[in-house]
């Protein structure tokens, strides 16, 4: 199991279904740094961030020397609209001293996902994704289910149910192929690399239920926003 199939298993148990997570990073210019802050905000397309009541993580060292990273939580949907404006800085302390960055903002869209299930074996299909802000494994994953085509009822955009909805007989009667399409979010112009998680519930004999991950080989497949 790749690191963002097995990151995804665990995002579509997380619960978070009106936010996705998006990994920023900050290399330290120079020794002696003691913290970095990242303040964020987001807004309609038109609007100015309130930094009053902006959000901040403090950006955590990781591996490499000099870098450190910060999960953002931001909303899949503002007002009605899967697309938005993310503003960000970053707050830093060195000693008695401290600086703030210039403000960064960014445009935050999304793209489809399209799974063809050729056979009929599956009732549910799962993206496992996530934005890379530069290696792959910084990416944090997140997990949206998708939606099949003829199933009124279901949501590309919605995040993953508790458990499998019983809607078994309601994909058998649709024809095949069966397509399934899912949503994802990151900042225009940035890589989104994803999984595909099938799952097959509600079978008359339980014993036939079944679950799966498609991930390329563990390298997943990338498309740009």
């Amino acid at each position: 199991m790749s690191e963002l199939t097995a990151g995804a298993a665990g995002a579509r148990h997380a619960g978070a279904d009106h936010l996705f997570g998006l990994r920023k990073t900050w290399w330290d210019p120079a020794p002696g740094i003691e913290m970095v802050q990242i303040h964020f905000a987001w807004t309609p397309p038109d609007g100015e961030p309130d930094w009053e009541s902006a959000e901040s993580r403090v950006m955590t060292p990781g591996e490499l020397s000099r870098l450190r990273t910060a999960v953002l939580e931001v909303p899949r949907e503002l007002d009605g609209s899967r697309e938005y404006l993310l503003h960000h800085f970053f707050y830093v302390v060195r000693g008695t001293e401290w600086v703030s960055s210039p403000v960064f903002t960014e445009e935050v869209v999304t793209r489809e996902v399209t799974w063809t299930d050729e056979t009929g074996d599956w009732t549910h299909v799962g993206i496992g994704w996530g934005v890379s802000p530069g290696a792959p494994g910084l990416a944090a994953p997140n997990y949206t289910a998708a939606a099949m085509d003829g199933l009124t009822f279901e949501d590309a955009g919605a995040g993953a149910p508790p458990e499998p909805s019983p809607i078994h007989e309601f994909v058998r009667a649709q024809p095949l192929p069966h397509v399934f399409r899912g949503l994802v979010w990151g900042p225009r112009g940035a890589d989104v690399r994803y999984v595909v998680h099938l799952v097959r519930a509600g079978s008359p004999r339980p014993e036939e239920d079944a679950e799966a991950w498609e991930d390329n080989g563990g390298a997943g497949w990338t498309i740009t926003l």
